[in-house]
């Protein structure tokens, strides 16, 4: 049991994360606030399913469309006068604030207040994670690759040139921000659906944060990327429990290792390839020497002149 919550555990940051992908990595709008989504998903399909008896897969995705319409109510007025960049980010970290305070502050029987809700059925399983976190992923990666994930792509490099081109800047944006925010919505009723017990306290602006890190270390321009982030991560964090203390130390160090020596992230601006895998085994030991060789100079920040 303890490994299956570790796994439905990284599953829900996987899909979080890949929906902030989207929107930080490939158009370029960095988000501080995505947890107020996913406690309006949450919130949303846990009272779905409770008051009106609405079917668990279906209340997910009313969670996820929650989340999306919350996104394009905020998010016209705002892509509309081109806000963009920190002003963008410290918007979004308003956004949760409020979020949660708005739902501290409602005291009645229906969200309970600051308490929160309790006695959520235990709907979420192991199979239904999986198949929810392919299916997602499947469709993120598809949609990074058609034409609208190009238009992002061009946005986030060169928005001047992009509208020149002929892309539609607030529509693609608004898109992006929209189906960020659809992925976190679904990620949250999973999440509530699997702990039972959810309040405002659940999406403070840590797991905001941490989804920002987990992208950053998975690398921003990559679906595989903070895939494998999220999940090592997660998993990290769950086996250092017993560090007690210590463990929010080695996770910050592993942080600043990767930035140090990967500031790119695991994957950069690649895709995870099994076949370029198994060639970079195969050559490992003849290349060993050139690794080490890197190892040391970004050790010492030295590099050699031509």
């Amino acid at each position: 049991m303890y490994i299956i919550s570790i796994i439905v555990t990284a599953c829900t940051n996987i899909i979080s994360v890949i929906g902030l992908a989207l929107l930080t990595g490939y158009t370029g709008m960095f988000s501080l606030g995505h947890a107020g989504f996913m406690c309006i998903g949450a919130y949303t399909a846990v009272l779905l399913n409770k008051y009106l008896m609405v079917p668990y897969v279906l209340a997910l995705i009313l969670g996820g469309c929650g989340a999306t319409l919350v996104s394009l109510i905020i998010g016209y007025p705002t892509l509309r006068n081109k806000l963009r960049g920190d002003y963008f980010a410290i918007c979004m970290l308003g956004f949760g604030t409020i979020v949660r305070l708005i739902l501290n502050n409602m005291n009645n029987p229906v969200t309970n207040g600051a308490l929160g809700l309790t006695n959520i059925p235990k709907l979420t399983t192991l199979w239904s994670t999986l198949l929810f976190t392919a299916a997602l992923v499947f469709f993120m990666w598809n949609f990074v690759h058609s034409q609208y994930g190009k238009n992002c792509v061009a946005i986030q490099q060169q928005e001047v040139a992009a509208e020149m081109m002929g892309v539609r800047i607030v529509r693609t944006k608004l898109l992006s921000f929209a189906i960020s925010a659809f992925y976190c919505g679904v990620a949250g009723g999973q999440l509530a659906f699997w702990l039972q017990y959810i309040s405002p306290a659940t999406f403070s602006d840590t797991r905001s944060n941490d989804f920002l890190a987990t992208l950053v270390t998975g690398g921003t321009n990559s679906i595989t990327g903070p895939f494998l982030a999220a999940a090592i991560l997660t998993s990290m964090l769950e086996y250092l429990r017993s560090l007690v203390n210590w463990r929010l130390v080695v996770y910050g160090l592993l942080y600043i290792l990767i930035m140090r020596f990967r500031p790119e992230g695991i994957m950069g601006y690649k895709e995870f390839s099994l076949k370029k895998t198994i060639k970079f085994f195969k050559e490992l030991p003849q290349n060993w020497p050139g690794y080490m060789e890197k190892f040391k100079e970004k050790l010492t920040g030295r590099r050699k002149r031509s």
